[in-house]
């Protein structure tokens, strides 16, 4: 004989029924929260950094459903000790600051897209002073920033030039000090990036030369991240990405829109940025030539890097991970590793 059920049963067995769809709809909307609430920080120069800025303010980042924090970095070298020590989750550098930090045995870092090819390293000189060709450069003071772009410009520039580098006084600066330093005359030239060469010459007008040869140097601005978090992250890195090249495409197509924008971000005119700007090439990709590059500095900092002729060259096999960017567009990626 079967049993009835009695109505205060049903009413505890309905009960339960509703606590456990309580619990399981408040736990997916705590989990959703948590997911959408998940700050992630990307940190580097402003002045390499137009295309993740542009994702920002235009709000691209937070409309592919991102909660990114920006975080400006002096110089490259610092973003990738901040991505290092886990202070931010994507680092914007260039590819020197990548083949200097894969000397250091424990880094595990890995570039998963360049985001700008640039062309704005050059030297500029006082034509006042008796600089009207490159050859004139020796018997005189040039300065730069050790193991950055401007002292791998430099040294390609001394060698594409046929210049004896014994005969050209070397003097360390940071790039405003550069300026300053040739502006006044206390140096002859300095290896800069704009937007100090732009104002050197402003500045000094026909006192002033530029020997800026896209033959001897192209730079180019990267984005990386550590390999465990691609490894824990690979969607959130693919998403980022699709946003950057939404920035990109935005950039490209709505240039004085861009130039407003990144300007007053960057802290200079207008006219500064438009000046200067057909020396980057913003494009969200990885292409063969970063991969040589890298390897080329590498070398570079083995021959001439104090502290480094001991250590051994990297590899540089595991520097690029494409895996990311040949899922989000295969058409940007151009690799024969």
């Amino acid at each position: 004989m079967i049993k009835k059920t009695s109505s205060k049963s049903w009413v505890i067995i309905l009960l339960i029924i509703v606590f456990v769809f309580i619990g399981l709809f408040y736990g997916c909307q705590r989990t959703t929260k948590e997911r959408l609430e998940r700050t992630i920080v990307w940190g580097g120069p402003k002045n390499i950094s137009m295309i993740p800025i542009i994702a920002d303010k235009k709000g691209f980042f937070k409309r592919a459903g991102l909660n990114v924090q920006t975080n400006y970095i002096q110089t490259g070298k610092i973003a990738m000790d901040a991505l290092m020590s886990k202070d931010i989750d994507f680092s914007v550098s260039v590819e020197t600051n990548m083949a200097f930090i894969k000397y250091q045995p424990e880094s595990n870092l890995q570039v998963i897209c360049s985001i700008a090819q640039k062309y704005d390293d050059a030297i500029v000189a006082r034509r006042d002073m008796g600089i009207n060709s490159p050859k004139d450069l020796e018997g005189n003071t040039v300065a730069l920033l050790a193991a950055t772009t401007s002292h791998v410009f430099a040294d390609r520039f001394f060698k594409f030039y046929g210049l004896d580098p014994n005969k050209i006084n070397i003097f360390n600066l940071t790039p405003p000090s550069i300026q300053a330093a040739v502006i006044t005359g206390n140096v002859t030239a300095g290896s800069i990036w704009q937007p100090y060469r732009y104002n050197v010459v402003k500045e000094l007008g026909d006192k002033a030369i530029e020997f800026n040869d896209r033959r001897i140097y192209k730079a180019y601005s990267i984005v990386a991240v550590r390999k465990e978090f691609a490894l824990q992250h690979p969607e959130l890195i693919k998403k980022f990405l699709r946003v950057l090249i939404e920035a990109e495409e935005h950039i490209n197509s709505y240039k004085e829109v861009s130039i407003a924008i990144l300007s007053k971000e960057l802290g200079i005119e207008p006219e500064v940025l438009r000046a200067v700007w057909e020396e980057y090439v913003n494009k969200v990709e990885l292409d063969n030539d970063l991969f040589e590059i890298i390897k080329e500095e590498g070398v570079w900092i083995h021959e001439t890097q104090k502290g480094f002729k001991e250590k051994p060259v990297p590899e540089y096999t595991d520097v690029i991970n494409a895996q990311f960017l040949q899922e989000v567009d295969p058409a940007r990626v151009h690799l024969g590793i």
